[in-house]
């Protein structure tokens, strides 16, 4: 990976999505959730500032930070019984997607990139919780699709090192081969 400036590290987003529930010891089987149109990650923190009030006027003297998360974004067009499932954080048997009740499931999620341009990347978000980011339209004119927000759990148990998730480069590249 070469330092800036590079053109070189300029990059246009792609890959494929999976995801894990997560069971007693750790995630099991990945699935690809198919189409994702988007896929965001927004590492967070909460700092709380220390003022001095020695003369004058306040001064910040310390800014530690006492809370750390993230959320990962993202938006699925494939409109299947899983995706769906997951969508309305339900159980499903028999074919029937019991609707809520699956709201405390936890889940592990992955995210393969397979750019066209730029370096690939493999993100690993350990552990999250998973839940709708607005309304699914049922009617329009527009391809329907489900937008899904993951809010990072730490998994201390299992990476006790990096709790929240990796970011790997991988040397993978897209081939294209158009015949005409």
């Amino acid at each position: 990976m070469p330092n800036p400036p590079s053109t070189d590290n300029y990059t246009i987003g792609k890959g494929i999505l999976y995801i894990a529930e997560w069971g007693s010891t750790g995630p099991g089987a990945y699935e690809d959730m198919g189409n994702v149109t988007a896929c965001e990650v927004e590492p967070t923190l909460e700092r709380l500032p220390h003022y001095s009030s020695r003369s004058g006027f306040r001064t910040k003297d310390k800014n530690p930070i006492i809370q750390t998360e993230y959320m990962v974004n993202f938006t699925a067009d494939e409109i299947c019984a899983a995706n769906i499932n997951r969508f309305v954080l339900g159980t499903m048997t028999s074919g029937q997607i019991k609707g809520m009740q699956g709201a405390n499931k936890e889940f592990a999620l992955k995210f393969v990139a397979d750019n066209p341009i730029g370096q690939n990347k493999t993100w690993n978000f350990w552990k999250a919780t998973l839940g709708p980011a607005g309304p699914l339209a049922l009617i329009g004119e527009e391809w329907m699709a489900m937008e899904f927000t993951a809010e990072g759990l730490a998994d201390t148990v299992n990476h006790s090192d990096s709790p929240y998730f990796d970011v790997t480069w991988t040397t993978t590249t897209t081939t294209t081969t158009t015949t005409v």
